[in-house]
């Protein structure tokens, strides 16, 4: 019995340990240098069709505190409103250069930028929680404001529409919020944002008293994309092969922290979602199979701002890359109505 004990102990301890190697090589995924990274920008874009948008927009760093979040602009006309772009789980903004290019011709002012822990940000890589992403979202909506004035909005998608609704819950200061995709903490179905709700659902009662493993070294413990996103399961027009991508790309990130995926169920928003004030407008593919269309719709009709609900009926979850000449149209005709 003695020897059993043992023997279990030593396999948990090299599980454990197997682990910690893997996250420490996840964590530390060298971030190219700028021209290497410009360089491979430039293939990609030829790759995938859109070598001519390649170069139309002005890199700048923004330096903070504690961090360098690396800042794309898109720009229009001086006096044109402003829209802060934040980008997906593993990506960076620069995968969205057509909807920030199209976004531009319709007369937007356009900043899209790479989060913490990812793209050519610091930070150790998928490093995070939700809220580190709302901070580094409304720091650049500040920067923006300086920069540009107060006619500012924020879009995202995917994780990245969570991280724009809660800028909508946070910020009074924004014009509108577009969310390809949100979250509400305080909905009771969460676990079906993940690849098995069945195997999370008893998880999500304990997520409060979790949060602060959050903080805690085992916090930074990561877990691979592809274990809580069916990845394989969302085609895409321009990269056919998303799991590969995530694989290959020097920029993207296939696996983040333990601490960043609890952040994304359980971190609280500013007010409730009743008493969001800043009009929002939910953008959803009717064939998503991440955010279910039910679950979408019951936190839209939960809002008392003005709104607009954005559906794409026959259109998968990369609807902000893949199917730009269909949203960017009402997107940016909604966001005129609220900028004026």
């Amino acid at each position: 019995m003695r020897r059993k004990a043992v023997t279990i102990l030593l396999l948990a301890a090299t599980g454990l340990a197997g682990w910690v190697f893997y996250s420490y090589s996840k964590m530390k995924k060298p971030i190219p240098d700028e021209d290497a990274a410009r360089t491979y920008a430039g293939e990609l874009f030829q790759k995938v069709g859109m070598g001519h948008l390649y170069g139309t927009w002005e890199e700048e760093w923004l330096d903070l505190p504690d961090r360098r979040l690396a800042l794309y602009h898109f720009k229009s006309q001086s006096e044109d409103p402003v829209l802060v772009f934040v980008p997906g789980t593993s990506v960076y903004a620069l995968l969205y250069t057509w909807f920030m290019h199209e976004m531009r011709m319709r007369g937007f002012n356009v900043v899209g930028f790479d989060p913490r822990g990812h793209g050519m940000s610091s930070g150790p890589r998928g490093v995070y929680t939700l809220g580190q992403l709302l901070e580094d979202a409304l720091a650049v909506v500040d920067h923006t404001v300086s920069l540009y004035g107060e006619r500012v909005a924020v879009a995202g998608s995917s994780q990245g529409g969570m991280v724009a609704f809660y800028c909508a819950a946070s910020d009074t200061r924004l014009k509108a919020a577009v969310c390809h995709n949100v979250i509400a903490p305080d909905e009771p179905d969460n676990e079906r944002m993940t690849r098995w709700p069945a195997l999370f659902r008893p998880m999500i009662p304990l997520l409060p008293a979790l949060r602060p493993l959050m903080a805690s070294p085992l916090g930074r413990l990561m877990v691979p994309v592809a274990l809580y996103l069916d990845l394989k399961n969302e085609p895409s027009r321009i990269i056919p092969d998303v799991v590969g991508f995530l694989k290959e790309d020097p920029l993207a990130v296939n696996a983040v922290s333990l601490g960043a995926f609890l952040s994304l169920a359980c971190t609280p928003l500013a007010r409730k979602v009743e008493e969001i004030r800043v009009p929002v407008m939910i953008v959803h593919g009717g064939r998503d199979n991440i955010f279910p269309e039910d679950y979408v719709r019951r936190v839209y009709e939960r809002l008392a701002c003005e709104k607009e609900f954005l559906l794409l009926p026959e259109k998968p979850h990369l609807v902000m890359t893949d199917y730009v000449d269909e949203i960017v149209p009402p997107i940016a005709a909604w966001l005129k109505k609220m900028m004026e």
